[in-house]
């Protein structure tokens, strides 16, 4: 199923890098991401018109060989749920492309320069994320052509329960908000579901239930949900704040204590370094700093984190002391669960690996018949698919 559909996808992918590639080479796109301009920019974009040209051309012109006979029987079903999460994420890169490029072409247009910011994309992918979280806690339990409600219930009945919990013990946490408690929700769904499937693969085969691109998927899964659970929290729960302390004095943000203890400059050969030495908890004590070159008009700061399960604490010294015992501008910054972003990645790798070990395959059973006669002449064996 889904030849043309899947072919489109493939080749939408690399005429997008090729637009990629001439935001960033061009300078059209004003962004630190972006390189210097560059007289490459317009073969880039030739080149790009070419591919989209070509790539539109190849499907309208065999598009009719490529049709397949099969057709998806009812939307309650695995077919159906591959096909909204494909949509699904199709929208989520049309809403990316929009952000980036409508300001360009409404800048070419009428002459207006617009600025597209975080809260569009906010806006604008949350409800898309939300759905694919939805996706992933049912897809992997529906089955093939069509289901039932009486499957649906009993698959997804202790995974929905469960999250349930997960969502109470969240409100009465004293967390608050529509979006995020939406996300952890459905998180707590999707590894519930994944979760399922797993267990009742490691009861029937051991370990090697573990094996193969299915059960690789459920973990990869897992470390999809991890990811979105840690981005829904860094994103509704940080706090950021600037304080003014004098040596000696402290100040809480979110539950932790950061006490100033003073500041250190050294002069290298190239730079000017200034550094201030901030406890956090009473533990470790860190320094962030402010770099000054002598051919740059605006100092660098180098920030320092202290990184933890919990959340991570990020420490900038926005205004160095005027006199050496003076106080100092430092800015904390506390973004609760960003490791789980890198463990979420690493699961992923894991059920990579687990898919692209080859599981246990089911040995084809030859059918049960009634006895025939033996035939005179040699019979060619029917293979078993």
């Amino acid at each position: 199923m889904l030849r043309i559909w899947n072919l489109s996808l493939v080749l939408a992918t690399f005429s997008l890098t090729i637009l990629g590639t001439f935001l960033t080479r061009s300078g059209v796109l004003e962004s630190v991401h972006s390189f210097t301009e560059s007289p490459i920019g317009p073969w880039i974009l030739a080149f790009f018109g070419l591919v989209v040209a070509v790539a539109v051309g190849l499907i309208g012109w065999r598009g009719d060989r490529l049709r397949s006979p099969g057709a998806i029987d009812s939307p309650v079903s695995r077919e159906g749920a591959f096909l909204a999460n494909n949509l699904l994420f199709a929208a989520f890169a049309f809403v990316v492309l929009l952000g980036t490029v409508f300001p360009l072409i409404a800048e070419a247009l009428n002459g207006d320069r617009l600025s597209v910011g975080g809260p569009y994309f906010d806006r604008m992918t949350m409800p898309i994320a939300i759905a694919l979280l939805f996706l992933m806690a049912i897809a992997p339990v529906l089955p093939w052509r069509k289901t039932s409600e009486e499957t649906l219930r009993h698959r997804l009945g202790w995974p929905a329960w469960g999250a349930t919990a997960v969502l109470v013990a969240c409100v009465a946490g004293g967390l608050r908000g529509l979006a995020p408690l939406a996300a952890f929700w459905l998180g707590a769904f999707a590894a519930g579901s994944a979760l399922r499937q797993l267990a009742l693969s490691a009861r029937r085969q051991g370990w090697r239930g573990l094996l193969g691109r299915a059960n690789g998927g459920m973990v990869v899964h897992l470390g999809v949900v991890l990811i979105a659970v840690a981005f829904a929290a860094s994103h509704a729960y940080g706090h950021q704040h600037e304080f003014r302390l004098a040596p000696g004095q402290s100040a809480r943000l979110a539950g932790h204590e950061v006490t100033y203890l003073g500041s250190a400059t050294v002069r290298h050969s190239n730079k000017t370094s200034v550094s201030a030495r901030v406890r956090i908890d009473g533990g470790p004590v860190y320094a962030p700093a402010v770099q000054q070159f002598p051919f740059a008009t605006q100092a660098i700061g180098s920030p320092s984190v202290k990184t933890g399960l919990r959340d991570d604490i990020y420490l900038t010294l926005a205004a160095p002391p005027d006199h050496p015992g003076g106080t100092a501008v430092i800015g904390v910054i506390v973004q609760p669960l960003i490791a789980w972003l890198w463990i979420g990645g690493g699961v992923i790798a894991i059920g990579t690996l687990l898919a692209a070990w080859p599981g246990r395959r089911r040995r084809p059973t030859a059918p049960v018949s009634a006895p025939v006669e033996v035939a005179t002449e040699p019979v060619e064996p029917v293979g078993v698919r």
